[in-house]
């Protein structure tokens, strides 16, 4: 079997139509590594100047209120606080939702529901083409240079008759068939290390177990392709036929499949848009106006007696700030139920993406990889549970003494709540078995055809 490898890897040197996909594979991933170390810093950029953001805002404001201090309601209506959620060193080569999902919010002392969904807005057209990542490199383009070299292994010599002659030197065709299929596999699977290589250096990623269990997946993630191209290769008749197979099956696997997959579950699990919840929280601020002020405290303060202090009631006709912010809490609780909703059907649909991505292996790849560099779903709502723990922090701060009546002193912004970036979570189980049940499903019947002819 050793001479047979030798052979056909240097069958497989000779052949310039396999240099030129692989090659293109390897610029195709140095472009993604090169485009995610721009990202990835463009990121860290932003991240590092929230401080430097923050004491501006800060400035500004001491020396608006420097003469004689201001009420603290007005403080905290024109003071924006920074949530970020870092990138992990994974995160440049998967960038999951980190493209999308805002990593920054900034965060004011009004409604929670309408602050959660904003985002700035990119570019519609490159956020059409999806992103460019070497998560997508080698999740999607490596299986397809695996499916190209692959699928003609035998249908070529079967072609030109020279199959038999070739099963009876290499002592059977089972021996040739896995041969060549084992070479194409380890020259996909090289260049993926390459790649990753380059990546540690480019990236300055670290040799971790994290960055070990994301190669490993990638690695296991080409063996259902491989059991993909070797039912091809065992069936197929000749090289027109292989080919078109191929492609047929990289086609409805990368595509169809994931696109049915997400209709199905948008079906069974429909969430409502950000939008929705945004609007439906303004609508009801928007409506409080129009509404009987103490009738809308009195709502507030049967759900926090603890802030009704000296001050139970509100005028009717003057504009007071402990009404403003206790309307904001109002608007917030009207739309709890519905945001509630929304990130329960989230979730169940998360949830059931992760346990039918194996029926596509290029979404089951790239799930798990984003899962380990922490950049999909789970890190999005993460981050959003981290916003509404940091609002509530400053609820705790400001309303005792917005609800005191209280006049702060210049300096006031001193003894603000701070956001401190919080630990990383840890990385999910490792759990392998989908790609491996998938390769083992497919191998057993991708047996070469007995009859040579």
């Amino acid at each position: 079997m050793k001479r047979l490898l030798q052979i056909e890897w240097l069958r497989l040197r000779r052949s310039s139509a396999a240099w030129w996909l692989l090659g293109g594979l390897f610029a195709a991933g140095l472009a993604a590594i090169f485009l995610g170390h721009a990202f990835q810093q463009a990121q860290q950029v932003e991240i590092a100047d929230l401080d430097t953001q923050f004491e501006k805002q800060s400035q500004r404001h001491e020396h608006r209120y420097q003469e004689k201090g201001e009420h603290s309601g007005y403080w905290a209506y024109y003071s924006f606080f920074p949530v970020h959620q870092p990138p992990s060193p994974l995160a440049a080569v998967s960038w999951g939702l980190r493209d999308l999902a805002p990593f920054v919010t900034w965060v004011r002392l009004l409604g929670l529901e309408q602050q959660l969904y904003e985002s700035g807005l990119g570019n519609p057209q490159l956020q059409a083409l999806g992103q460019f990542d070497l998560t997508f490199v080698l999740g999607v383009l490596a299986p397809l240079v695996l499916l190209l070299l692959g699928h003609d292994v035998l249908s070529r010599d079967r072609g030109l008759g020279s199959l038999p002659l070739l099963a009876a030197q290499a002592g059977g065709l089972g021996r040739i068939f896995a041969a060549r299929l084992l070479v194409r596999f380890a020259m996909v699977a090289l260049v993926s290390v390459l790649l990753f290589c380059v990546a540690t250096v480019v990236l300055d990623l670290p040799w971790s177990a994290d960055s070990l269990a994301w190669l490993f997946i990638v690695l296991v993630g080409l063996l259902p392709w491989l059991g993909i191209a070797a039912l091809i290769a065992a069936r197929a008749q000749s090289v027109a036929a292989s080919l078109s197979a191929a492609m047929t099956a990289f086609v409805v696997l990368v595509i169809l499949m994931p696109a049915m997959l997400n209709l199905t579950l948008s079906t069974l699990f429909p969430v409502p848009e950000g939008l929705e919840l945004t609007v439906r929280q303004r609508q009801v601020m928007h409506d409080s106006w129009d509404q009987p002020r103490q009738a809308n405290y009195d709502s507030f303060l049967a759900r926090q007696p603890e802030y009704r202090g000296p001050f139970p009631t509100v005028p009717e006709a003057d504009f007071t700030w402990r009404w403003y912010y206790a309307m904001h809490e109002n608007a917030d609780h009207a739309v709890l139920g519905l945001a509630t909703q929304h990130l329960k059907h989230l979730r169940q649909r998360h949830q059931w993406s992760q346990r039918l991505a194996w029926l596509s292996p290029p979404a089951m790849t790239q799930t798990m990889l984003c899962a380990r560099a922490g950049t999909d779903l789970d890190a999005h709502l993460l981050h959003l549970e981290t916003v509404r723990s940091f609002h509530q922090q400053l609820k705790k701060h400001f309303f005792p003494i917005i609800f005191a009546e209280t006049i702060l002193p210049p300096g006031a912004t001193r003894s603000f709540p701070r956001f401190t970036s919080p630990a990383p979570a840890p990385a999910a189980p490792l759990s392998l078995w989908p790609p491996l049940l998938l390769a083992a499903l497919l191998l057993p019947f991708a047996r070469p055809r007995a009859v040579l002819s």
